[in-house]
């Protein structure tokens, strides 16, 4: 019972700890069927598996929860992961992070185990790129002595509204608990572990589908085999505002950060609670709108970046919607505004109305609230 539990642990934290791309989500639920082979030994698990992630900000202070279970025929076991930092003011794009992370493994027949984690980022962004250097230090208590490590890692990335592309190298030194039998039965010490690896992964999505895609290649010289690739593929398909088909094909190298073996997985399932693509992207717009005098009249010209279509509604409209022609990357229409203080909404993509970023939020006189629009 003990190896079997083991093994839907390690199972477990192939499903958890494979984020592509680090994408978090305000609170999802995902529930399904995982097929898992352990490639060390060539064991097999299948069975049912639930996941809750949720993710959280306020202020310069941020967190995730990340937990979930999955059973298989006599065993059991649950993960829980917990992130907490917090992150500077940015000054000229470059802004630092820290964050301390507290995660743990445990399942029918086996006692569990825990790993902590500290880590420091730097980042820098310019808009649609990015690139960051961090350091982290972590301990593990796991089933027979309790192992130290630290790590370093650099990556850059480059977004655009329906995509992105994120590259980065690793370099971690640790330790390993190490165990004879093809079921992990005895223990014979710890081994240190040291290696390389880069990784590469690529976000792609429409307005209902998403598609992420990962590869990495390890670099171990005390390992068996030199070089290790690893890859995961998750597909998404919305079929309502907030559930989704999930499909995730991958092969997961052995954590050892964390205590996962190496395993290929396989999972479908339902996620629950995440908007369209689509409706994140209007949520992740940030629309700046300016009014600009012309030979002919005044132009009030919305930036929104990768927006489709720009609505508008004010006094100076009479609250009636007024489309926006697109000009490149802006959206503009000449109107009559006089000079002096408006109140106006905007819409984008036919989401919800709202002010634009950079006008103040006041009562619009009827319960909600609209922009304040000051035109000299």
């Amino acid at each position: 019972m003990a190896h079997r539990a083991w093994r839907i642990v390690g199972g477990l934290l192939v499903i958890t700890m494979s984020r592509l791309l680090g994408a978090q989500r305000p609170v999802t639920i995902d529930a399904g069927i995982t097929a898992i082979r352990f490639i060390d030994d060539d064991a097999r698990a299948l069975g049912p598996w639930l996941r809750l992630d949720a993710a959280g900000k306020t202020g310069p202070l941020f967190g995730t929860l990340d937990a979930g279970a999955i059973t298989t025929v006599g065993a059991a076991s649950g993960f829980g992961a917990l992130e907490l930092g917090v992150r500077g003011n940015p000054r000229r794009g470059w802004v630092t992070e820290l964050t301390a992370e507290l995660s743990g493994v445990a399942g029918s027949g086996y006692a569990g185990a825990t790993t902590a984690l500290g880590a420091g980022r730097v980042i820098w962004s310019d808009g649609e790129l990015g690139a960051w250097l961090r350091a982290a230090g972590h301990g593990s208590d796991r089933q027979n002595t309790t192992l130290t490590g630290h790590g370093a890692d650099a990556g850059a990335w480059w977004g655009w509204p329906r995509g992105r592309v994120m590259g980065s190298v690793q370099q971690e030194w640790t330790y390993a608990e190490l165990y004879t039998g093809r079921f992990r039965t005895g223990y014979a010490g710890t081994a240190r572990v040291r290696y390389t690896e880069a990784n590469m992964s690529v976000h792609l999505e429409g307005d209902r589908a998403s598609l992420d895609v990962g590869g990495l290649l390890r670099r171990d010289t005390d390992a068996s085999r030199t070089f290790e690739p690893g890859f995961s593929v998750s597909a998404a398909y919305w079929t309502s505002d907030t559930r989704a088909f999930v499909f995730t094909v991958g092969r997961q190298l052995p954590d050892w950060v964390h205590g996962a073996d190496a395993a290929d997985a396989m999972t479908v399932g339902i996620r629950f609670r995440q908007p369209t693509p689509a409706a994140d992207r209007v949520a992740r717009l940030i629309p700046v709108v300016h009014v600009v005098d012309t030979d002919a009249a005044r132009v009030l010209r919305v930036r929104a970046t990768g927006a489709r279509q720009v609505d508008v509604m004010g006094d100076f409209t009479g609250w009636e919607a007024q489309p926006l022609a697109r000009k490149g990357a802006t959206f503009e229409c000449a109107m009559p505004i006089a000079s002096g203080t408006h109140r106006m909404l905007l819409r984008i993509d036919g989401g919800a109305w709202k002010p634009a970023a950079n006008t103040p939020s006041v009562d619009d006189d009827l319960g909600g609230r609209a922009g304040l629009l000051v035109v000299p």
